[in-house]
């Protein structure tokens, strides 16, 4: 098991680049659709081509980090942990992933009842629910683009460069707590929002610890895809029947403890692992 070295001006730069890349991509995606579409309004052309925007973003951010890793495959690829993990493994996303959920839910009503009395909350609450509220307004094909990129490949790119490249670049200099705590604080910080930075950085906290213990990108891959399918298209599809939302989110919240002891099992196989190799 590697040790950290000294901290260097790459630990720094890895995630300034991995961030600036992929907000950069975001804006030429949104530049390109602009121009496709023919319409400078922000909000109206999202409205009508979310779907088309997330897909593009996600296809370009594709490309891009296949030069990164493939030009750094000698330094920045080595330090992705990839390990293969066999199915059973990996079926401990699925709880995981509902703990996340639950602790998010958790995490909503929290800021709810603090809305009611902080103004400043109430108007970032208004405005995370103006910006999640996007997907509501498409259909047909850009309703599947949007499933499709939201769900499946948006949660592959973050975690390639967040947990991949960002966090594999920490835990060269760092110690393993701190590295994950402060690539939890990136993945935050990233979403630029304050009500959504806020659970970002807890599902950080918990996408870190997994890819972390089982030393591979594949879990948090698999983690990420369950938390966004679930959370964002579940949602969309019974948004007209709260009554089964209700139930979905208690059936999440009831999933915290379980989740909690599938990481501990996962951090008891780490922990074994380094006492093999010491």
């Amino acid at each position: 098991m590697s040790r950290p070295t000294f901290i260097r001006i790459r630990t720094f730069l890895v995630p300034l680049a991995g961030v600036a890349l992929y907000y950069f991509i975001q804006t030429m995606s949104l530049l390109f659709c602009s121009s496709f579409f023919k319409d400078n309004n922000t909000a109206s052309l999202l409205a009508a081509h979310y779907g088309t925007y997330i897909m593009l973003t996600a296809v370009c951010m594709f490309v891009v980090l296949f030069i990164w890793l493939y030009v750094g495959r000698k330094s920045t690829y080595q330090t992705v942990k990839r390990d293969r993990l066999p199915f059973p493994s990996l079926l401990l996303a699925i709880p995981i992933a509902l703990a996340m959920l639950g602790i998010s839910n958790l995490y909503m009503l929290g800021v709810s009842a603090l809305s009611e009395h902080i103004l400043f909350i109430k108007n970032s609450l208004s405005d995370y629910a103006g910006s999640t509220s996007l997907p509501n307004s498409i259909t047909g094909p850009e309703a599947v683009l949007y499933y499709i990129g939201a769900g499946i490949c948006i949660p592959v790119v973050e975690e390639l460069i967040f947990r991949g490249i960002i966090l594999g670049e920490f835990l060269l200099t760092m110690k393993k707590d701190t590295a994950v705590i402060l690539s939890a604080i990136v993945f935050g910080t990233m979403h630029m929002q304050l009500i959504q930075s806020g659970y970002a950085f807890i599902c950080g906290l918990i996408l870190g610890y997994a890819y972390l213990y089982s030393n591979s990108l594949h879990m948090s891959i698999t983690l990420h895809v369950i938390f966004n399918l679930l959370g964002g298209i579940l949602p969309l599809v019974f948004a007209k029947d709260p009554a089964v939302l209700n139930v979905i989110g208690i059936i999440e919240v009831l999933f915290i403890l379980f989740g909690v002891l599938c990481i501990l099992y996962l951090r008891k196989g780490y922990r074994n692992k380094i006492l093999q190799e010491v």
